[in-house]
């Protein structure tokens, strides 16, 4: 879900490219659907499934800083989807290793917004504001994520 101060976060991370920060902030729904639907954890009407379908087959494509990085953003996208596909299996493996795996991959968006750092400002800008952007959205700690698995809750 998204943190209240996602926005603000967002435009100092994303030396505020309104473009890219849309694109960050539709990426973000698209995915919090499908992880709704899949961990089941919340309900999705018809509506906010009908408005992520929306997002990913004409916002997202339609961007502007999407269109321009396409053939270096859809790749990490791919990886990442992946990625989050596996964290559900690893995640109900239901052993210790696999829930850690799970884990580390679960969050792999975060990565996509680094690199969105680096197609904005560069390397440099990219290794000033990355081990920020990790801990803004890596905010669980592994213990806690464990826990709501071993609780029968979902992270």
């Amino acid at each position: 879900m998204p943190r209240p101060n996602e926005r603000a976060f967002l435009q100092q991370a994303l030396q505020d490219c309104a473009p890219a920060i849309a694109f960050c902030e539709t990426l973000f729904r698209i995915s919090q659907t499908l992880d709704d639907l899949v961990d089941k954890d919340r309900p999705v009407s018809d509506d906010a499934l009908y408005a992520a379908f929306w997002q990913a087959l004409v916002e997202l494509p339609a961007n502007p800083f999407y269109r321009q990085n396409e053939p270096y953003l859809r790749p990490l996208m791919a990886a990442a989807l992946q990625d989050w596909r596996d964290s559900v299996i690893l995640e109900r493996s239901g052993d210790r290793h696999g829930q850690t795996l799970a884990f580390v991959l679960r969050d792999q968006l975060t990565s996509v917004v680094v690199q969105c750092a680096y197609l904005i400002g560069g390397a440099g800008w990219m290794q000033q504001v990355s081990v920020d952007i990790r801990r803004h959205f890596h905010e669980d700690s592994l213990e806690s994520y464990i826990g709501e698995l071993h609780e029968g809750g979902q992270p």
